[in-house]
């Protein structure tokens, strides 16, 4: 007699009031993709320069994704901003610590809990960011960012990086074959 892991699972009391799973419908999934998108093709517009009216345009169309009581929070330096406000101070913080940012996306998985999103950056350090401080210098980092899904709102809750790393040098050749000297 076979055992349904599934059952298994659920019967487990480590995870009981958590939901394994969620009904979601393709419109649902839609909706979770175009605000994913609606925010990461805003935020690359603040990667180069830009007025001030430009970034309050770009900020509020960034922000509308984002649930009012939104978290921007790095979890291995334990930094965190709340709310819309905080969420504007963080991007603030963020673009203004890096000059040239590039990323190219390596991993993207959108369901029902939001989106998991996994990118290469480079660019240059120009202010300490995240533990970051070699001021001046090139990086070229990994990014891994949650952004979870409030199915009642319609909306992210924010952002939750869970680790900057450094890339290997056959990542770095793939996104930068300069950075490499090849």
């Amino acid at each position: 007699m076979t055992v349904d892991p599934v059952a298994q699972i659920l019967e487990d009391p480590r995870f009981q009031g958590q939901p394994l799973t969620w009904e979601v419908t393709p419109d649902e999934c839609t909706a979770i993709r175009h605000a994913w998108l609606t925010h990461v093709s805003t935020e690359e517009r603040l990667f180069v320069p830009h007025s001030d009216d430009e970034w309050r345009r770009h900020m509020a169309t960034m922000l509308s994704v984002f649930s009012d009581e939104c978290v921007m929070e790095l979890v291995f330096t334990g930094e965190r901003w709340d709310g819309k406000v905080g969420a504007e101070e963080f991007y603030r913080v963020f673009t203004d610590a890096f000059e040239g940012m590039t990323w190219v996306p390596q991993a993207l998985a959108i369901g029902p809990q939001g989106v998991l999103d996994v990118a290469n950056m480079t660019g240059v350090l120009r202010q300490p960011f995240a533990g970051l401080t070699g001021i001046d210098q090139p990086v070229h980092l990994q990014w891994v960012i949650h952004f979870p899904w409030l199915p009642d709102e319609g909306k992210f809750r924010g952002e939750t990086v869970h680790s900057i790393r450094p890339l290997t040098p056959v990542e770095l050749a793939a996104v930068s074959p300069q950075a490499t000297g090849r």
